[in-house]
C-alpha cells in the first residue's frame, strides 16, 4: 500500500495533474470480466497478475508507474503517513459493509495486528462492547491504550472469557483477523451470529463440523480486497473518524527502507543478493 505525488503524466491522463498527491489501489481490475461486470471486482480474474507491489513494481522506490484509475486524490487534510494506508483501509470498509455491525452488537476480534486494530476502532465506535486477542505484549498494551479489553489466549481460555463478557451470550460478530483460528472464532460465535475470516494463511488448515454451522446457523462470511471503497476510506480518514495515533509506530525514509524489515527482526539482504544474480 503507497501514496505517492504525481510528477508526470501520459497523453491519455484526464482526470489526474501533475502536483496532485494520491493514495493508489494497487489492485488492478480489469472491468470487463464478468465478475467486475456484475460488481464483484474483488474476484477479477486479472487481479492474481495485476497487482502493484506483487506481480508489477510498487511503491518500494522512489518513482513508479500507476495507471490513472487506480489513483484517488488525497485531501490535505490527509498527510502522506495516513495516505498509504487508504488502500489498507478500504478493505475494511469493505468487511464493514459485509458484517452490518449494529449498535447493540458484541464483537471480538482474534489479533491485533494492523487489520485488527482498524476493525476494533470501527467496533468501539458502533458496538456496545468490543475485546480483542493478542500474544504480542506491545500489541497488547497498545490495545489497552487505545481503551479495548484485550486477552491472550495464551494465558486465558477466551471462550470462557467472551462468555463472561457478554453475559452468557458469546459474540455476535468474530472478526478473524489472524489467518489462523478459524476453530476458536466458530467456539466464540453465539448462535446466529456472524463470523468473517480476514487474515490469510494459505497454509492453514482447519477442521469445521458441518452440522454446527447448520445447527446454530452461524453466518461464514468470505470476502477479500476492497470493493468501490477507497472513496469511503479517504472520507472516514478525512473526518478523523479513527484514532490512528498509536497505529504507526515508526516512520522511515525510502533511503534507509532495509531498516524497516529490521526493526521487524526479518533479514532481507539474502533475497535481494539472490535477484541482484545475473
Amino acid at each position: 500500500e503507497f501514496c505517492g505525488e504525481i510528477v508526470e503524466v501520459g497523453s491519455h491522463v484526464h482526470h489526474m495533474k501533475i502536483g496532485d498527491r494520491v493514495a493508489v489501489d494497487n489492485n488492478i481490475r480489469c472491468g470487463f470480466c464478468d465478475f467486475c461486470r456484475m460488481g464483484l471486482t474483488s474476484q477479477c480474474v486479472d487481479i492474481k497478475t495485476s497487482a502493484l507491489g506483487v506481480m508489477r513494481d510498487g511503491g518500494y522506490a522512489e518513482y513508479t508507474i500507476v495507471p490513472e484509475k487506480q489513483c484517488f486524490v488525497l485531501p490535505d487534510e490527509i498527510d502522506d503517513v495516513l495516505g498509504t494506508q487508504v488502500e489498507t483501509l478500504a478493505t475494511v470498509v469493505n468487511g464493514m459493509n459485509t458484517l452490518q455491525m449494529l449498535p447493540y452488537d458484541y464483537v471480538m476480534v482474534i489479533g491485533f495486528g494492523p487489520i485488527g486494530y482498524l476493525f476494533s476502532q470501527f467496533a468501539r465506535n458502533i458496538a456496545a462492547k468490543v475485546a480483542v486477542t493478542e500474544i504480542d505484549p506491545f500489541r497488547i498494551e497498545v490495545a489497552r491504550q487505545c481503551g479495548l479489553t484485550v486477552w491472550n489466549p495464551e494465558e486465558v481460555n477466551v471462550v470462557d472469557k467472551i462468555n463472561e463478557f457478554t453475559y452468557g451470550r458469546k459474540a455476535d460478530i468474530v472478526i478473524e483477523a489472524t489467518g489462523n483460528d478459524l476453530a476458536t472464532a466458530l467456539q466464540c460465535v453465539t448462535p446466529g451470529g456472524k463470523v468473517l475470516p480476514f487474515g490469510m494463511d494459505s497454509s492453514i488448515t482447519t477442521t469445521v463440523v458441518p452440522n454446527e454451522i447448520t445447527r446454530w446457523a452461524t453466518k461464514i462470511l468470505g470476502l477479500y480486497l476492497g470493493q468501490n471503497t477507497m472513496v469511503p476510506s479517504i472520507r472516514i480518514f478525512r473526518e478523523n473518524r479513527l484514532n490512528m495515533g498509536p497505529f504507526f509506530t515508526k516512520v522511515i525514509s525510502l533511503d534507509d527502507g532495509i531498516k524497516a524489515f529490521e526493526y521487524l527482526g526479518l533479514d532481507i539482504r539474502p533475497w535481494i543478493a539472490s535477484r541482484n544474480r545475473p
